[in-house]
């Protein structure tokens, strides 16, 4: 499974906390290749994040993670997979295909974002909600997290 070079640019962008926020990839219509679907700059919401994901497709999201701990704010990049119940079996089928050649901890993707700390499944929007999102990122925080801190572009969810 090949990954063009825009998903690694894009993925230097995030890391090195620059223009964008997060980035949407999907398989190309020939099925060969994973590229770049959607993305928001720094200033784009959590919401406009979920308005991207689509109902009846799967994809594959990078998401730039903002959290305060008592005494710091951080970041974590976060890969989501993103897999909707309502998928029909063909794609479901694809999309198992493309996670096992392209995006599993071994795969393409991740050995070319080596600075994603947590992969999650993602089957429904509750999965990505938020909290679920922070929960499973910052399990292994030393420092308590502020769950009800959102960066000033996340108020609304």
């Amino acid at each position: 499974m090949q990954v063009s070079d825009e998903c690694i640019h894009m993925y230097n962008a995030i890391q090195k906390g620059q223009q964008y926020r997060w980035v949407t990839f999907k398989l190309n219509d020939e099925g060969t290749e994973i590229v770049v679907d959607r993305y928001g700059d720094n200033d784009s919401t959590f919401s406009s994040f979920m308005g991207s994901l689509p109902a009846q497709d799967t994809r594959w999201c990078l998401f730039d993670l903002q959290f305060r701990t008592l005494s710091t704010t951080r970041s974590k990049l976060v890969f989501i997979t993103w897999v909707p119940d309502s998928i029909t079996r063909g794609t479901l089928k694809e999309a198992a295909r493309v996670k096992t050649n392209g995006v599993l901890w071994t795969g393409t993707m991740k050995k070319l974002m080596p600075g994603v700390v947590c992969m999650l499944q993602a089957n429904d929007v509750s999965d990505v909600a938020w909290e679920s999102m922070l929960a499973r990122a910052c399990r292994h925080e030393k420092d308590p997290i502020e769950i009800d801190w959102r960066p000033e572009q996340d108020i609304v969810v």
